[in-house]
């Protein structure tokens, strides 16, 4: 490894930044996350690193990033990026103009194919007709809009800043702008939440035509604001039950609408599936910038501080720091793969791990074939449908 002193723009304070000797041979990353914290509002489910009320830092911030992209990555830009994800927070909610200096120094720094897939999240109140003729100015390809809910009781359980009207004006202002590639995020099994109402969301912006969604059950952290609102046995959570019933409802409607399912939160269209969320799936390396961001990198699992003011005093110093053993690679490989509707193909596991799946996991394999969760191989190895609907039950046993 190698190591230089650099100085972070805002204390001046002077860090050591350990920078990994990456090499061709070893593969670079091909994909990159920058996490933009400022959120309007946050939700009363949210556990992510966001800030309210800090817009006043947000041009700090920005250059911040950049400074870290500038050191992380150094001048050779000898690194070729096919993926670009703006997470958060809410990336929408700040000014374009502030979002263009870390795209800036992404391009300085990095070679970003001419295809690339630039993505960037947004709650669908934040959208504006000149803000999405900017993005697209900017680089910004694919839109991942935070609807969660089509119901205005469901949407203020949550705690989320817009209703329903905003919800489809977002998505049409999109459209409008010029944007293709256009998922949607929805939430199941939330507070007052019934099966009718979560078909009516489903239903009516599955009518939109849009070629990708992501759905997820919602979780909620200890200390969320939400549970101590509706606690796990209020009677208006729905049930885990209840919440299965919602995955199936899920599943079929989709398909129905034509979107295929490729993982067990996310469908698609055909060839139209979030490529950077590939990377994950897939087990690849990725760089990631920003508060709180969590890199894999040179077999290196990092994330940066989720202390705001600390990350900005220390933009190059990681809260945490793990290596990637072979061992927890492979477990990792099984798990991301099984994740997806895809599976495992056996042939390319051994190639890529030099372990035959089926000889070391055989017994759990077995288990689960028997019981209908898992089919496969000769060629590959997935889940079933209830496998999927019981995914973490089934890998949990490969862990």
């Amino acid at each position: 490894m190698a190591f230089s002193q650099v100085v972070c723009p805002n204390q001046g304070l002077r860090q050591t930044y350990r920078k990994s000797s990456l090499s061709v041979k070893q593969g670079m990353p091909k994909s990159a996350y920058i996490h933009i914290p400022f959120c309007k509002h946050k939700c009363d489910f949210c556990d992510f690193a966001v800030v309210t009320n800090l817009d006043a830092r947000i041009p700090d911030y920005c250059q911040t990033v950049a400074f870290e992209i500038a050191n992380r990555l150094g001048k050779d830009k000898n690194h070729s990026l096919e993926t670009i994800f703006y997470g958060g927070g809410t990336p929408g909610y700040i000014d374009t103009g502030e979002l263009a200096v870390i795209h800036a120094a992404l391009s300085r720094h990095a070679s970003i194919d001419k295809d690339a897939e630039i993505s960037l999240e947004t709650t669908p109140e934040a959208i504006t007709e000149k803000k999405a003729d900017s993005w697209l100015k900017l680089g910004i390809n694919r839109l991942s809009i935070g609807i969660e809910s089509l119901n205005d009781n469901e949407l203020s359980s949550m705690g989320r800043s817009h209703n329903r009207t905003q919800a489809l004006k977002g998505i049409q202002l999109a459209k409008s702008a010029g944007f293709t590639n256009i998922s949607l995020d929805l939430m199941y099994g939330v507070p007052e939440q019934t099966i009718e109402s979560w078909q009516d969301s489903l239903t009516e912006l599955l009518h939109f035509g849009l070629p990708h969604l992501s759905a997820y059950a919602m979780t909620l952290a200890v200390n969320s604001p939400l549970l101590k609102r509706y606690p796990l046995e209020s009677p208006k959570m729905p049930s885990d039950d209840l919440a299965a019933s919602m995955y199936e409802i899920l599943v079929k409607t989709a398909h129905q609408a034509g979107l295929e399912q490729y993982e067990v939160s996310n469908f698609a269209k055909p060839d139209l599936a979030c490529r950077h969320n590939m990377t994950y799936w897939d087990n690849e390396e990725y760089f990631a910038f920003g508060l709180s961001a969590h890199r894999y990198v040179d077999s290196v699992r990092s994330h940066n501080w989720r202390s705001f003011n600390r990350y900005m005093d220390d933009c190059l110093g990681n809260e945490s720091a793990e290596e990637i053993t072979e061992s927890m690679r492979l477990k990792e490989g099984i798990i991301l793969g099984l994740r997806t509707t895809a599976g495992i193909n056996v042939k390319k596991f051994h190639q890529r791990y030099g372990i035959d799946l089926l000889k070391q996991f055989d017994k759990q394999i077995q288990e689960f074939q028997s019981q209908g969760l898992m089919v496969g191989p000769p060629e590959s190895l997935r889940l079933t449908p209830q496998g999927m609907l019981l995914s973490n039950l089934v890998l949990s046993h490969f862990v």
